[in-house]
């Protein structure tokens, strides 16, 4: 084992762990680990762990600060408000977004934050949700809400997809077979061509896969956009793209400046372990006008929304993202 390690630093040395941190990999795992002495942990991809400074840090403010809910105009619901506040405009610098073109939405988790897409989508018999064969469970959930509606489902395989770099190469989506639940009253409409052609349309990709560990391009979020479904899927309209980087964002979060997805989901735990249910929703301001809002509710503040917003505040932005 021991020459295993020394073989591998001599690699891969230069490219290892955090060279601009304070500390590196072995120090940490000593300091902020203690607790995997003589163990072996291997589901990082699922949920990576906390570390002790995290959890000393919460403490800490919690009980030297008064956080109230954020709805209310006393001190310490202003308190809270200006650390939501905070919170978001580091979650959007983290995904290179403008504040003037992007919006952060926390949820309980990825999972919450895709089932908001879902169901508020203005999915149509027109509409076409369209996903990679690799994806996560609760990005194929999405399609459950577009085949009730009337929309059509399909999943493909992108041809040659690490050799995608620019939006001029071609490309070819593969597709399965199309699943629609209501095909009987529509289907004559749209082999005849008698759409109306203003159909909203979603395209489903992660940044990286859960499962496989497969990156995929993130310049497929302009190559959809671009793309041209009327041949052989027959899809018409407007095309939005949503990326599940619950996975992907540990290490590469998407760069929203140069790849303009309409939506993004992250998992906060997947990258910093605690607290553990906690997500985020990035949307694009003029996506946003498309998406039908069926329920408004309040009462989560105290609940998920102050543990995200202060967790972000104390530790998570500020000093871990800057070095991944």
């Amino acid at each position: 084992m021991e020459g295993a390690r020394d073989d591998f630093f001599r690699r891969f040395r230069d490219d290892y762990g955090y060279p601009n941190a304070p500390k590196n990999v072995d120090e940490m795992r000593a300091t902020e680990f203690k607790r995997l002495k003589g163990s072996v942990y291997l589901d990082h991809a699922g949920a990576t762990l906390y570390s002790e400074a995290q959890l000393e840090a919460v403490f800490k403010d919690l009980s030297m600060n008064v956080y109230g809910n954020p709805h209310s105009q006393s001190d310490s619901g202003q308190t809270t408000s200006s650390i939501i506040s905070e919170a978001r405009q580091q979650v959007l610098k983290f995904f290179n977004a403008s504040t003037r073109d992007y919006t952060c939405l926390f949820t309980s988790g990825a999972t919450g934050a895709l089932k908001l897409v879902g169901e508020f989508f203005p999915w149509t018999n027109e509409s076409c949700y369209m996903y990679t064969m690799e994806n996560h469970n609760s990005v194929l959930g999405i399609k459950e809400y577009a085949l009730d509606l009337g929309a059509r489902a399909v999943a493909v395989d992108i041809e040659e997809v690490e050799h995608i770099r620019s939006p001029k190469k071609p490309i070819h989506f593969l597709k399965r077979s199309i699943q629609r639940r209501h095909e009987a009253n529509t289907r004559g409409e749209i082999q005849n061509g008698n759409g109306s052609g203003n159909a909203y349309n979603l395209f489903a990709f992660p940044s990286e896969c859960n499962f496989s560990g497969m990156k995929f391009p993130l310049e497929l979020v302009n190559i959809v956009k671009g793309y041209d479904f009327q041949g052989s899927l027959q899809c018409r309209g407007s095309w939005f793209v949503l990326i599940d980087a619950a996975k992907g964002c540990a290490t590469e979060p998407p760069d929203l400046s140069r790849y303009p997805a309409d939506f993004v989901v992250c998992s906060f735990y997947k990258m910093f372990g605690f607290p553990t249910g906690l997500g985020a929703l990035i949307v694009q301001n003029e996506a946003a006008r498309i998406l039908k809002k069926k329920y408004f509710g309040g009462g989560k503040a105290l609940s998920s929304y102050l543990k995200m917003e202060l967790f972000l505040s104390w530790i998570l932005l500020p000093s871990v993202m800057d070095s991944i």
